[in-house]
């Protein structure tokens, strides 16, 4: 007799080959991540808008590419292409670091490595996210969002501190850790069973059209539309704080790189218990509570860190942001992946993330001028304001007060066990 049984994620095979092979990958992209604006300032000799530039560069594949990587992934088996981007991530990541060592690494060079290697990123990062869809059923959707939330969060808690370290010590061994966790996921995304092809569709279809298809349902969604336009303003604003952070310990203050290390490790811890609080969080509080509140802790955080001089009270505070940001990003992966239809997951989500890169990377431009004028306290002021502004903008959006996070329905090929 057959009957259908949901297996708990730590028996789901291919769920745990995903999260431990991508979380292993995020360890070194967070690594990596941390130290390509101090390696440009080292590089350009201490400015802040080649620290801005690198974090630009970053930033802008997914204003290139997450339109058509979305529009592709919902063509594309998921898991090849997770596999590639892999492989491709390691040899972009092992050439920082033989550049480096061989003291052939210029501005131009880092920031074409890392334009590269966040391209790779962004289809993988799709592919991922349309694949835990497809590997876990709909009743436990809310619990692989938080596990995954934790893995990135647990990730950065790890990997910035210790990047930072280890770029103290060595310029380049950030870098060839961070490709070592490339070929670790690929590894493990290449002994996954599950089918990770989309649904067949007949007839050919231009990228083009596909993506004005993405497009055309987000409009029409009004949550998600006033949503995305929301969190890219906010976008904005952290990437000034973020670099301002940078500025005022390292720039203002005279501390060592590892003192941005320590910031991020602590606001690290602050993002874990954030994601593993999560669902306890939505269980008991609106979506509208989560979504404005959210906001309007955000701006409240950032006019308090200009205030504060100390590494450990700056990372305080911004362990708060990332509490909230956590129990936030959750709350959003589960009503996006819950209210989008299948067939469109890479898509919204493509279309969602170029719409917060687009943002974001005009903010880092802008944050290295800025910075460059004024200084790291007003920075964050600067940031708190905007903040407040979205706050009250929000508040504004009926969709945004009056929504609330959709019940999952079980489909056709959740998890089954054979008896």
């Amino acid at each position: 007799m057959t009957t259908r049984e949901i297996v708990p994620l730590h028996r789901n095979r291919d769920f745990v080959l995903l999260w431990t092979g991508h979380w292993v990958s995020f360890l070194g992209s967070r690594m990596s991540a941390v130290c390509y604006p101090l390696l440009a300032l080292w590089i350009s000799g201490g400015s802040a808008a080649a620290a801005g530039f690198a974090t630009s560069a970053a930033i802008l594949p997914s204003v290139v590419f997450q339109l058509p990587a979305g529009a592709l992934v919902d063509r594309w088996d998921r898991r090849r292409v997770m596999a590639l981007c892999a492989g491709c991530r390691a040899l972009a990541l092992g050439a920082v670091a033989a550049t480096l060592l061989t003291g052939r690494l210029t501005l131009t060079v880092l920031l074409a490595m890392v334009f590269v290697d966040t391209s790779l990123a962004i289809f993988s990062g799709l592919a991922e996210r349309v694949t835990v869809r497809q590997v876990v059923p709909a009743s436990q959707l809310g619990s692989a969002m938080g596990q995954n939330e934790a893995r990135g969060r647990v990730a950065g808690l790890v990997g910035a501190p210790l990047g930072t370290l280890l770029f103290t010590w060595t310029r380049w061994s950030p870098f060839l850790l961070a490709a070592a966790g490339a070929l670790v996921a690929f590894a493990n995304v290449a002994l996954m069973r599950a089918d990770t092809r989309p649904a067949p569709v007949e007839g050919s279809r231009h990228v083009g059209r596909d993506v004005l298809d993405g497009f055309a349902w987000l409009r029409g969604h009004a949550f998600l539309r006033a949503a995305v336009v929301l969190v890219s303003l906010s976008g904005v604003f952290f990437q000034l704080v973020s670099l301002s952070l940078m500025v005022v310990l390292v720039q203002e203050q005279g501390h060592p790189a590892s003192a941005v290390g320590l910031l991020f490790g602590i606001s690290g811890c602050g993002g874990v218990a954030g994601a593993l609080t999560a669902r306890w969080w939505l269980s008991r509080l609106p979506l509208p509570a989560v979504v404005i509140g959210g906001f309007a802790a955000w701006g409240a955080l950032m006019a308090g860190s200009a205030f504060v001089v100390s590494p450990v009270g700056l990372g305080a505070l911004f362990a708060a942001m990332s509490f909230v940001g956590a129990v936030f990003n959750v709350a959003s992966a589960v009503y996006q992946m819950t209210a989008t239809p299948a067939a469109l997951q890479g898509r919204v989500g493509g279309t969602a993330g170029f719409a917060a890169a687009a943002a974001s990377g005009l903010g880092a431009i802008g944050a290295g001028y800025l910075l460059d004028v004024t200084g790291g306290a007003t920075g964050l002021l600067v940031a708190a304001a905007g903040m407040a502004v979205v706050t009250g903008a929000a508040l504004t959006v009926p969709a945004i007060r009056q929504t609330r996070l959709p019940a999952p329905e079980p489909e056709p090929g959740d998890l089954v066990t054979t008896t």
